[in-house]
């Protein structure tokens, strides 16, 4: 039984691993208030697909999202964009892998972005979400449960 569990925890530490780059995730416990920042560690120079990863739940009460995403170096922003993804199909089943409740989208931001050893990176990922006819947008969206991204280096 034990020997069972370990090789569970070593599997499920692996599958959070990526086999090349970085990721890292922030689990909302609350729904999504507050832009997400993540400090990217020191990388080699070179160029990188960029993507962000959702986690949502049968909470989540749309079929798409709206992000404002930037990666600035100090206080200079570097690339800031508005995007939209889908998060649910035109039948209502959602999007992304997973059991049970809970599915992950991977999503892809920036190809082939450019950056250098020397320099320090934040990325911050903010949601833009509002309901149809608002102006305001959500102070806490519900039904997203954690926001992450990935750096892949790009093969030369």
């Amino acid at each position: 039984m034990i020997r069972f569990l370990g090789l569970g925890l070593l599997s499920l530490l692996m599958a959070c691993q990526s086999e090349a780059g970085i990721r890292a995730d922030q689990d909302l416990a609350e729904g999504w208030q507050d832009p997400v920042t993540f400090s990217l560690p020191k990388l080699q120079s070179g160029n990188y697909d960029l993507f962000i990863h959702l986690r949502n739940d049968d909470n989540y009460p749309y079929a798409n999202i709206y992000l404002i995403a930037r990666i600035q170096s100090d206080s200079l922003i570097l690339h800031s964009d508005t995007l939209e993804y889908a998060m649910a199909a035109p039948n209502g089943k959602w999007l992304g892998k997973g059991f049970a409740e809970v599915k992950e989208s991977k999503l892809y931001w920036r190809e082939n972005i450019e950056l250098q050893d020397s320099l320090t990176y934040q990325i911050e990922i903010e949601h833009a979400q509002r309901a149809q006819g608002q102006v305001q947008g959500h102070k806490n969206l519900p039904g997203i449960v954690s926001v992450g991204y990935s750096l892949v280096p790009k093969s030369e």
